[in-house]
């Protein structure tokens, strides 16, 4: 078994990436996030159609691809919208635990807010980019499984020389005036979760079609491309969270999907699948009516008292 398909890698290990434009990336994304808004809303097909030059679009699949990989790997990647950032429109903030244990010192360390315009990108979004490319304003892009935004060790920032000296004390490295935006974690822990990010939608493919299911290898072939191409954007009726469910709760990004409607039915709320504001005003109050912590957040205790 090569590297690319190892999810155990040694600290002294370089992870063979490749780079993206992250500056027209970051660019392209913040403005088709405000051009694309009724595109976005209107689609609803598969994704080897999705329109505009905004990979939020396929934000519903890209939740059930990121809770799967968190079924094969426990933690693989882990949230860091509770620490002091702001996020751009299509930011996932996701990284590794190490890599969110050393973002988490720079930042307490410096004592204001980062920017961050990207962070985790899943696969379905990487094909986008590489499909989109120089029609959207983005030049050479790596191809699903190559990006270094598909590591879960990557972000790129706004004010990359006022953070520079915190997060190099911190494991991060910056990857140059290339690529002024990006840098990437260095320190120990890491791990290489390319093959993870494969299984996630060839288990996910596989649970929603039963009678044409492709190898779980863990490698991006022509079955996965051709499978990821085919796949919802708004993700798939089976979803990993009915095998597992999440904690719902208010979020950057919202929490999207059928768990979130089930949610809002049994609360009486506009079902539209999406975990907002409302929904979780709605939740705190269902909460405190239970004698339940109103913490908006909804778990085992919560799902209990709503059955």
């Amino acid at each position: 078994m090569t590297d690319f398909h190892k999810d155990n890698i040694l600290d002294t290990i370089e992870l063979d990436f490749e780079t993206d434009p992250c500056l027209d990336i970051n660019e392209g994304e913040a403005r088709s996030a405000s051009e694309d808004v009724a595109t976005r809303a209107a689609f609803t097909g598969l994704l080897g159609s999705a329109p505009g030059c905004s990979t939020f679009i396929v934000d519903g699949l890209s939740q059930q691809l990121i809770h799967q990989m968190n079924l094969i790997v426990p933690d693989a990647l882990v949230s860091f919208d509770d620490l002091k950032v702001n996020l751009g429109d299509a930011a996932y903030p996701f990284v590794q635990p190490p890599a969110k244990e050393g973002l988490h010192k720079a930042i307490q360390e410096r004592g204001i807010s980062m920017t961050v315009n990207s962070a985790y990108r899943t696969i379905a979004q990487q094909l986008l980019l590489f499909r989109w490319g120089r029609g959207c304003g983005y030049s050479i892009v790596a191809a699903p499984g190559r990006s270094n935004h598909q590591s879960g060790l990557a972000i790129d920032i706004q004010d990359h020389n006022g953070w520079k000296p915190f997060l190099e004390r911190q494991g991060w490295r910056w990857l140059g005036p290339s690529d002024p935006p990006h840098f990437d974690y260095v320190g120990a822990g890491k791990k290489d979760l390319r093959s993870t990010a494969m299984s996630a939608i060839q288990k996910l493919w596989n649970k929603n079609h039963p009678t044409s299911k492709i190898d779980e290898d863990g490698d991006y072939g022509p079955d996965t491309e051709s499978a990821l191409t085919k796949s919802p954007v708004m993700g798939f009726a089976i979803a990993p969270w009915d095998e597992q469910p999440r904690l719902l709760r208010l979020s950057r990004p919202m929490m999207r999907g059928s768990d979130v409607v089930k949610l809002q039915q049994k609360l009486n709320v506009g079902a539209d699948g999406v975990f907002g504001p409302n929904t979780a005003k709605a939740v705190r109050e269902f909460q405190q009516a239970q004698g339940l912590s109103a913490d908006g957040m909804v778990g085992p205790n919560t799902w209990g008292k709503l059955a």
